[in-house]
């Protein structure tokens, strides 16, 4: 069924734009060729001054031309067509070739990370053959096999993780249940949810050892 890798490198185009918005997220929702072989890639923004990071893409050689599609209060969407030089540096091309499938992509102003699905280890070699010959760095993170587990329904349900355990597990971690100091206590996060804290704090739990069974155990096994 593939490997799960978590990659990051140092440079891509458009990140001079974001040396500008030190706190700035892109993350990546589409990316394809124009008719003038160059790219265009769609993606969001957040976390930071919306018109300094639009006035450094302005002018950002690497950009040749930018459009707001879409604003809202706490992030916009982009799409920016790249120029053709900044386009030389992309690795999307060898993506495409090798089949692999990026699950998600965030940039910021000084790194790259792409969780894929790789096809086989030879195609996460040829993202790293890429990289060198970019004179980029990589940084393999993480690296495990992807393997069904029972009554897996899909992205929603990835890692054996069941509905009702991603919903209390995404709540607590919105809330800062995790945080040092935690953001918010069990009772309210259940009373959110509308379940007892019993209940919750069961889901939280097995949701945890179903994640690390199907993360970093496995990570640790290869």
């Amino acid at each position: 069924m593939g490997l799960i890798g978590r990659v990051e490198t140092d440079s891509q185009p458009g990140q001079a734009a974001l040396s500008a918005v030190p706190d700035m997220v892109a993350r990546l929702e589409d990316v394809r060729p124009d008719p003038e072989e160059s790219w265009r890639v769609i993606f969001w923004a957040s976390g930071d001054d919306f018109d300094v990071y639009e006035d450094a893409m302005t002018d950002d050689p690497a950009v040749a031309d930018w459009e707001l599609l879409t604003a809202l209060p706490d992030r916009r969407l982009y799409r920016v067509t790249l120029a053709a030089e900044a386009g030389e540096q992309m690795l999307h091309p060898v993506v495409v070739e090798e089949d692999i499938t990026i699950i998600d992509l965030t940039l910021t102003a000084d790194r790259l990370a792409v969780l894929a699905r790789f096809p086989s280890r030879e195609s996460l070699a040829a993202l790293r053959e890429a990289c060198r010959e970019r004179g980029l760095s990589f940084h393999l993170d993480q690296l495990y096999d992807e393997e069904a587990v029972v009554n897996d329904g899909g992205v929603e349900s990835r890692y054996g993780v069941t509905e009702p355990q991603r919903e209390a597990l995404l709540a607590a971690l919105a809330a800062g249940y995790f945080d040092v100091p935690r953001g918010a206590k069990m009772a309210e996060i259940a009373d959110d949810l509308g379940v007892s804290t019993t209940a919750l704090s069961r889901r939280l739990r097995r949701g945890q050892r179903n994640l690390l069974r199907n993360t970093l155990a496995l990570a640790t096994d290869t």
